[in-house]
């Protein structure tokens, strides 16, 4: 997030530095408050590799049933005479951006939105990008894994780890294929637990079994009675231990293609609006990579523009290396 909020305001007063540039303070409270800051290339020095937000964050979720809230959104960035609101967020945000779009345009009021995905879930429109900070999360969960593969390696030792990831499987499953984890239980899964008790059993010395956020069969507890259950009907020993990373893969330095990616779409926002340009949506996948923007409600809707399954050909090379 830093890296984009830096890519705007260096790109808005380097291309033109008579432009003002607000941040706006906790997201959308602060939309909601009038809360703004006066933002200067100063304010954003050494913020590319930053973890988190400058500016911070914070959730509003009645907003999204607060007709009033909403409105009130709207008149604040008209009345303040703010161009354009350049925001960087996830499934959420880009709902709540296309409702304030619609009252914005409706009411003929001067304020557009160019939004970015920005959620280390990977599950905003990724049918056409990836997500800013998804990169940044797997770096940490690598570290993590890493960790405890130390651990149960010396130990021989069976860990459950429970990784962030909402309703898709990306994080989980991006890490796992990178660290050689043995398994990645994936969202709305039926596991096979005698086959699984099998795939431990295989193992030397140490197994990793990651749980994606969004399986909820079972907790981590529950998972670990019943390969415990398992292995003691067929009179085997296996000590299981449960780590939940999900409190640990935010933050942190940011990965450099998070970085190169942030400034690039920021740079193409920037550059569109002093074109003029309508709302819309922006991602890209690479530095460099330019595709279609989307109007916000395209974006908005995820049955269009998302996927929570990981593609079966990213399934089949994970298998291969197992």
């Amino acid at each position: 997030m830093n890296a984009f909020v830096r890519a705007v305001v260096r790109c808005s007063l380097n291309m033109r530095p008579e432009t003002d540039v607000w941040g706006v303070t906790d997201g959308w409270k602060g939309l909601i408050n009038n809360d703004y800051r006066r933002l200067n290339k100063r304010d954003v020095a050494g913020l590319g590799s930053a973890g988190g937000t400058v500016l911070g964050t914070v959730r509003v979720p009645e907003l999204a049933a607060r007709v009033d809230l909403q409105e009130k959104i709207a008149r604040n960035l008209h009345e303040n005479h703010f161009d354009y609101l350049f925001m960087c967020g996830g499934n959420g945000s880009i709902k709540a951006a296309n409702v304030i779009e619609t009252i914005l345009r409706r009411e003929d009021m001067m304020t557009r939105i160019v939004a970015a995905p920005g959620s280390i879930d990977n599950d905003v429109c990724n049918n056409i990008g990836l997500s800013i900070g998804f990169y940044s999360a797997l770096d940490k969960s690598l570290e993590m894994l890493g960790w405890i593969r130390d651990t149960a390696s010396s130990h021989r030792r069976v860990y459950l780890v429970k990784s962030m990831g909402r309703k898709s499987a990306y994080l989980a499953f991006y890490a796992g294929i990178a660290t050689g984890a043995e398994y990645v239980i994936q969202p709305g899964e039926n596991i096979d637990f005698e086959k699984l008790a099998v795939l431990i059993g295989e193992r030397d010395r140490d197994t990793r079994i990651i749980v994606s956020e969004g399986y909820d069969a079972l907790t981590l507890t529950e998972i670990r009675e019943t390969l415990e259950n398992i292995f003691g009907q067929r009179n085997l020993t296996h000590e299981i231990r449960t780590v939940d990373m999900g409190y640990f893969q935010r933050g942190g330095k940011a990965a450099v293609t998070d970085i190169l990616r942030a400034s690039w779409v920021a740079f193409r926002m920037v550059k569109d609006a002093f074109r003029n340009c309508e709302s819309g949506f922006y991602t890209a996948s690479y530095i460099g990579d330019s595709p279609e923007v989307l109007p916000l409600y395209i974006a908005a809707d995820d049955a269009i523009t998302s996927h929570d399954d990981i593609p079966p050909e990213v399934v089949e090379m994970a298998l291969a290396l197992r």
